[in-house]
């Protein structure tokens, strides 16, 4: 089976779980459709692009130089976008989404999958340098601890520590590396965090638990389904790159229990749904 549908069956679960909880929640009519047309989207363009590369000719493959060239002008964007987030903060709130017309997007829950995956590319597969990657991957956490965003911030340093101690470079660097990204997190813990959970977004789990005990493990087995499938893909297909993603949604996964940030792909948001799909499009253009 090509990897690509691998991916997309191992969220099916979680988004079909996530328009029966919304359901089970009594969700508006509106929600409902934005949730599965965001979902059916992401389906269409990952197998479209996926079939597309079929007939890609394997003699036009990139030189190193300028797949590290490519890899640094998706990054900067990203940056961006999480910088653009602060000229839509309001009053007593997280400064984490940016406004699109009348819809609010999660902006660091939408990049932050394919962020890990360029750097873990970057790192291991292209050699950049190591005090590139660790300066690169100390602002994207400055960002999203001065949003603050604890869920995100924690999640991605955990990858990062993951991506910088997997590669044969200076300790001092690594450890100097971690040790900010560290005192990162401690900053953004500190803040205070006024959003309270929404049982359809952070709260999925115990609706299903409300259903019924069945209901609650089919809930738990298809959320555990997308970072145990990355793990094994990213070791049996010889794609590493796929574990800091792994280990970046389990710690996701556990703040949204405890109620802090969205439930990836089984809650309702854009931004989980099109950080998830964003990288099986990406992920091999890179």
């Amino acid at each position: 089976m090509r990897t690509s549908w691998l991916l997309i069956l191992l969220a099916l679960p979680s988004l079909i779980g996530s328009v029966l909880l919304m359901r089970l929640a009594g969700v508006g009519q509106s929600l409902l459709i934005q949730q599965i047309a965001l979902a059916l989207l992401g389906l269409t363009c990952v197998l479209w692009i996926d079939n597309a590369r079929r007939n890609q000719d394997a003699g036009k493959a990139l030189t190193i130089p300028r797949q590290v060239r490519n890899s640094i002008l998706i990054l900067v964007p990203m940056l961006i976008g999480l910088a653009a987030c602060f000229a839509f903060s309001e009053a007593g709130n997280p400064s984490r989404w940016i406004k699109l017309g009348g819809i609010r997007l999660y902006f660091s829950a939408a990049v932050l999958p394919l962020a890990l995956y360029v750097f873990a590319r970057l790192h291991w597969r292209l050699g950049f340098s190591g005090i590139g990657s660790v300066a690169l991957l100390s602002v994207f956490a400055l960002l999203l601890a001065a949003q603050p965003d604890l869920s995100q911030v924690l999640a991605f340093t955990l990858a990062a520590i993951f991506i910088v101690w997997h590669r044969a470079d200076s300790i001092l660097l690594k450890a100097g590396g971690s040790a900010v990204w560290a005192v990162l997190c401690y900053w953004c813990w500190q803040q205070a965090d006024p959003l309270q959970p929404v049982p359809y977004v952070e709260g999925v789990i115990q609706i299903a638990a409300s259903a019924g005990s069945i209901a609650m493990i089919a809930a738990i087995i298809s959320v555990a389904l997308l970072p145990v499938g990355l793990f094994f893909v990213g070791i049996k297909r010889s794609m590493p790159e796929l574990i800091p993603i792994a280990l970046y949604y389990i710690v996701i996964m556990i703040c949204a229990y405890r109620g802090l940030t969205p439930m990836p792909l089984l809650g309702f948001g854009a931004g989980p749904v099109l950080g998830y799909f964003v990288l099986l499009a990406v992920r091999r253009n890179t």
